[in-house]
């Protein structure tokens, strides 16, 4: 009986499939007169008009066998077949796969880029060992270090050795806690060999590399004991090796000098570790030491060390936490331990003028640049979204453009045979090609574009895309191309072979449908331009206002760099050095003035602190105890800067230690303590004020006024880390080879360190506004780019699509003119739509940007005004060829190839 089944399912199969090629076979034949009868409507005659419907129609049955047998293929031969035929239809539009694949890259790229960013500065993990278990020790509620210490580094992340000692003890809360301590508060000299150079270097405790679980490319790690001993030993970064050493492993055991101080190199480190600060590259390590020569963060050995000075709160650490300890039961159980600790060599603290507590943040990114960097990545995301979805709707336009002419062969292929699922796998292949050819594209683009980010945002370790990325790159593209692939899937399986036939493509593309759709997508992209170019106004306004501000000095033509003079004893020494330094650099040509000042002008750091006024506290003018900046600098020091003296005297050569103690204020103290003359007034240790000066800016571009107090450096004392202010009669930077070469003449071993000009420092304090204007400004260009291209290219289409329209119009008494208005007065609607539905979403990421404007409100009307005018630009110009285009079409002519 089974036997019988089988034959009547055969049966029943064989009848079933017969009866539909009959149907198909007979529907095409009437298709191939229908062909025939419109062929001879255009001008053919009758014989020819039957041979090219039978050219049309003669391989249906081959094609249907086609379609059947591809039903039986294996998957991966079928899929090789799709791909074959997606690039044979690619070949025959290349115009349209390489505007596409640009475009494409173009946004995926970007998108890349930002995200790119966004994973190094705030989703990276160090690349050690169980990194999820790594924090940074932190002060909370307090924020800084206990009354009457003194402190170095970053308030909240600094502690004092006797904490650091008491805290690593605690080994059922930590695993392992590391101190690591920079050896400058920049780069410190080192030489290798006869060549010097600048380098930034940390002394860190014996078990920083086994604690973090760092892997050693060559030779071994820094131990406990080596802290102990204070070893004269080196571990290099796989940087510094590369670039000093060639990578040579015949490197470890060899002699680095560090200040002066010889250490054996004894490890490289691996190459994707640059420290537990990954902004901050750290070129080497060093056990914690003892020496003066190198004291923690460059700070004078007479001054007092880490192991001497209980109430030096400058050791930086890291804490791994014991296997299922939380931060919140590692913060309840130290409490106890860290308040007695930090009461060594201050007395006893009261928690109510110091509430201060432990607290543990997981290292994640680029910790000193995620706080800086979070809201304006996060930003940039958002605003990368918009060219992104620019871009794709670009492209789909173009692709709905382009299938709206193949609904011929989507009907008559569904007609022949072919199921509606492998219409859309076909589809999804070729946008499968285009996204992938684009995201490829986009991810040349985007590593380019990350290593202009660092460069510009000052990271030193990059922003490479890592694997990460790469998935986020895949993942949007493979969204992209299934988006292509449905948009043009259901115009093009709904569509009979009848319909395809008997509707001349010039109808079907005019269809309200599609119209409706492509008037929607190019509001869309309207309205996200205009929101982008707000967003660029907004920005591009706000560093105007950073650029434009008086710095109250005259800094573009002032070199700076910093030095650190080794061997140096005491005063007298160093005095004479800086004497005999600044003697050769006067005397260079082109060198008009040089000085020396303590704390680099727009570097951020300072010294500030109360004082004592004509022998009383001073106080503001609400009572409260003054907190004054302080610096100190060399002779000639504000004939230098072009800082204008008010009153009295500049600091001069003969203010030495062994000279009356004198000052200078700017006119900010002046007017706030001294308001009826400053000139012979006395603060701490009888030091009279000599002069008064304009104000100018100490730390950053945009600091208020603050009260200022600038002593002579050579009665401070001028051992340790100096720069140098030198203005010259041209370009600054043109005198650094000339500069350079009388300074190595005076001590071949010193190098300068980080030269620049005074302007390009006071830049890097608003480096990230800058950068954030810089890509906000980019991504209106490129929004600007995408929307001109698209509604150029889709008016073009729609013009060609309506000709015969526009030449009836115009063989009923339409003039150039009027064909003009209507094709331009379509554009100014799509484009009102798109203000419409742009300005309450240009509204919001003003909003958002708020926090990111300077002396610039978020409704700024200059920005919004300019971002509208520049869209409607776009518009009528895109628009304005493609209408004049159309005004000038001959009526007979498009009459005649309707």
């Amino acid at each position: 009986m089974d036997w019988i089944r089988i034959l009547l399912s055969r049966f029943r199969s064989l009848f079933g499939r017969r009866a539909l090629d009959a149907d198909l076979d007979e529907e095409l034949r009437a298709h191939i007169e229908l062909a025939t009868a419109e062929n001879v409507k255009h001008g053919m005659a009758a014989e020819t008009a039957r041979i090219e419907a039978l050219r049309a129609f003669g391989g249906v049955t081959q094609v249907r066998e086609s379609y059947r047998m591809q039903r039986g293929m294996p998957f991966l031969e079928q899929l090789a077949r799709d791909f074959r035929f997606a690039l044979r239809q690619l070949r025959k539009s290349p115009g349209f796969a390489l505007t596409a694949t640009v475009t494409l890259a173009l946004g995926i790229g970007a998108n890349t880029a930002i995200f790119s960013a966004l994973n190094a500065l705030l989703l990276r993990m160090l690349p050690v060992r169980d990194p999820q278990q790594l924090f940074t020790v932190l002060l909370m509620n307090g924020g800084t270090q206990p009354p009457n210490t003194r402190g170095t580094g970053y308030g909240n992340t600094s502690f004092s050795f006797p904490v650091y000692e008491a805290l690593r003890s605690q080994a059922r809360v930590f695993s392992d806690l590391i101190a690591h301590v920079p050896l400058g508060l920049g780069k410190v000299p080192v030489r290798h060999g006869n060549t010097p150079s600048a380098k930034v270097g940390e002394e860190v405790s014996g078990n920083y590399f086994s604690g973090l679980g760092v892997a050693m490319l060559h030779g071994s790690a820094l131990t406990e004991s080596d802290e102990r001993d204070h070893a004269a030993k080196v571990v290099l970064s796989f940087s510094f090796w590369t670039e000093a050493f060639s990578r040579d492993p015949a490197a470890i055991g060899q002699t680095l000098y560090i200040k002066d101080v010889p250490f054996t190199i004894v490890g490289v480190t691996s190459p994707s570790f640059y420290g537990v600060d990954p902004g901050r590259a750290v070129d080497f390590w060093i056990p914690l030491q003892e020496r003066h020569e190198l004291n923690a963060w460059g700070v004078p050995g007479d001054e007092g060390s880490l192991y001497s000075s209980p109430n030096w709160w400058a050791v930086p650490m890291v804490a791994r936490l014991a296997p299922g300890v939380s931060p919140e039961q590692a913060q309840q159980a130290l409490q106890a331990v860290f308040w007695q600790a930090a009461s060594i060599g201050v007395g006893t603290l009261d928690a109510k003028r110091w509430p201060a507590h432990l607290g543990f943040a997981p290292i994640r990114g680029i910790a000193s640049y995620a706080k800086v960097y979070r809201t304006p990545v996060k930003i940039m995301m958002a605003l990368v979204a918009l060219v992104l979805l620019i871009a794709v709707s670009n492209v789909a336009l173009l692709i709905v453009a382009r299938n709206a002419a193949r609904q011929r062969e989507f009907a008559i292929r569904i007609a022949t045979g072919a199921r509606a699922s492998r219409v859309f796998r076909q589809l999804l292949t070729e946008s499968v090609l285009l996204v992938f050819a684009g995201a490829a594209l986009g991810w040349i683009l985007a590593i380019g574009a990350t290593r202009v980010l660092a460069v510009w945002a000052q990271i030193d370790t990059g922003l490479a895309p890592d694997r990460l990325v790469l998935l986020f790159t895949l993942g949007t593209a493979s969204l992209v191309a299934l988006v292509f692939s449905l948009a043009p899937f259901r115009s093009a399986v709904q569509i009979s072979l009848d319909q395809a036939l008997r509707s001349s493509s010039q109808s079907m593309s005019q269809s309200r449908h599609y119209m409706r759709n492509g008037n929607a997508a190019i509001a869309f992209q309207i309205a996200m331009c205009f929101t982008l170019l707000v967003a660029s106004g907004l920005t591009v306004r706000t560093l105007l206002n950073y650029e434009g501000q008086n710095l109250g000095m005259q800094a573009e033509n002032l070199l700076i760099f910093d030095v650190n003079p080794q061997g140096l004893t005491g005063n007298v020494q160093a005095r004479s050095f800086y004497v005999r330094l600044l003697d050769r650099v006067r005397a260079l040509p082109g060198v008009k003035a040089a000085s020396l000042v303590q704390f680099r002008p727009g570097s951020g750091w300072l010294s500030s602190g109360g004082i004592q006024l004509d022998g009383n506290q001073a106080q503001t003018s609400s009572g409260a105890k003054a907190e004054i900046y302080t610096n100190s600098v060399g002779p000639d020091f504000f004939h230098t800067m072009g800082i204008p003296v008010l009153q009295g005297r500049d600091i001069s050569a003969e203010d030495t230690f062994n000279r009356h103690l004198v000052v200078v204020v700017n006119e900010c103290f002046a007017r706030e303590f001294l308001p009826n003359g400053a000139l012979g007034h006395h603060l701490d240790k009888g030091a009279e004020i000599v002069g008064v000066v304009a104000n100018s800016k100490y730390r950053s571009v945009t600091e208020s006024n603050m009260p200022t107090i600038y002593y002579p450096l050579a009665q401070t004392g001028m051992t340790g880390q100096v720069t140098v202010e030198i203005r010259t009669a041209g370009d600054p930077m043109a005198q650094l080879p000339s500069i350079r070469r009388a300074i190595q003449d005076l001590d071949p071993n010193l190098p300068l360190q980080n030269p620049m000009k005074q302007a390009t420092q006071f830049e890097k304090s608003y480096v990230t506004p800058e950068l954030f204007a810089r890509l906000a400004l980019g991504f209106g260009l490129l929004a600007v780019v995408l929307v001109s291209t698209g509604l150029y290219g889709t008016m073009v289409y729609r013009v060609q699509r309506r000709r015969g329209e526009i030449g009836i119009r115009m063989a009923l008494g339409a003039v150039r003119g009027q064909v003009l208005r209507m094709i331009l007065r379509e554009s100014l609607l799509i484009a009102a739509i798109g203000f419409a539905a742009g300005l309450p979403l240009s509204l919001t990421v003003s909003h958002l940007l708020r926090s990111e404007l300077y002396r610039l409100s978020s409704l700024d009307p200059v920005s919004f005004a300019g971002a509208m005018a520049i869209t409607l630009l776009v518009v009528l110009g895109a628009a304005f060829v493609p209408a004049d285009h159309a005004s000038r079409i001959d009526p007979m002519q498009a009459l005649r190839s309707e």
